[in-house]
């Protein structure tokens, strides 16, 4: 099926129907058209979202600052549903390339350069670094883009669910499992402390699911994730949303850090960590 006659989208084959050839070249220029006008659009989106906030996202208001008609706009996203599940997956995906490259890997989403993180582990760091590393890539990710941090973590939108087992599941997965990285190979090398508390009969059954994040690990570990992550964020969120503004004025760092630091006491990964950050 061909692209309809003037459709800057490249959806179609770019072929000849008559010679069997293919303009390659073409084809290629259209995707890289289409890509930088569906990231203009998310970009004036992320914008709406700042200044009006996500329930009142519009697609009329985000096509008139992408500079485009809403007939033009409906060729790249169908509905506000839509445009709201390419922001979300897109946070959690910058979040996760964050954690990536501050556990020493490749940033898996294209981009001029890679993130900028305030430290970086890798598979040579012991536990305890690789830990305070990523910890410090998911506050440093949030304190830089507080807007995104709401829209993904804050709030739900009202009317908005995002799709069954759709890109959202598949770019907080990517989250999930870098934030589990540390300690899941801690885990596996004999160095972690599991509190006993993790051990709860009654609290294993509900975290069975978390096995589809890192399959064939011990119900204490999931739940000792679970926490961990909870301790982290709840940090995070304090900071992001201003509720410890009173106490510290110019950033929580200092107090996250020690957080850190206590949680990895507590786990048994006792390695004094001091690296310049943010």
């Amino acid at each position: 099926m061909g692209a309809r006659a003037g459709d800057p989208s490249g959806e179609g084959t770019g072929g000849d129907a008559a010679t069997g050839s293919t303009d390659t070249g073409h084809l290629g220029r259209r995707q890289r058209s289409r890509r930088r006008t569906l990231a203009g659009l998310k970009a004036a989106a992320l914008e709406e979202v700042r200044e009006v906030g996500a329930p009142a996202l519009a697609l009329r208001s985000v096509a008139r600052r992408a500079g485009m008609s809403p007939a033009g706009l409906y060729r790249y996203v169908e509905s506000r549903d839509g445009l709201l599940t390419l922001l979300i997956a897109d946070g959690y995906d910058d979040v996760a390339d964050h954690l990536d490259v501050a556990l020493g890997r490749p940033a898996a989403q294209a981009a001029d350069a890679p993130p900028t993180v305030p430290l970086i582990a890798g598979q040579d760091a012991g536990p305890a670094t690789r830990m305070t590393a990523v910890a410090l890539a998911y506050r440093a990710w949030a304190v830089d883009h507080p807007h995104e941090f709401g829209l993904i973590f804050g709030d739900p939108v009202p009317g908005y669910v995002a799709p069954p087992q759709g890109p959202t599941t598949t770019a907080m997965s990517r989250v999930g499992l870098a934030l589990a990285t540390p300690v899941i190979e801690a885990f596996e090398a004999g160095r972690l402390t599991i509190p006993p508390a993790m051990a709860a009969t009654d609290l294993q059954a509900a975290v069975r699911p978390m096995e589809a994040l890192a399959p064939d690990l011990p119900s204490e570990l999931y739940l000792l994730l679970l926490t961990m992550w909870g301790r982290l964020h709840g940090q995070v969120s304090l900071e992001v949303f201003g509720h410890h503004a009173w106490l510290f004025p110019d950033g929580c760092e200092p107090l996250y850090r020690a957080d850190v630091a206590a949680l990895v006491t507590e786990l048994g990964l006792a390695v004094a960590v001091d690296q310049p950050g943010r």
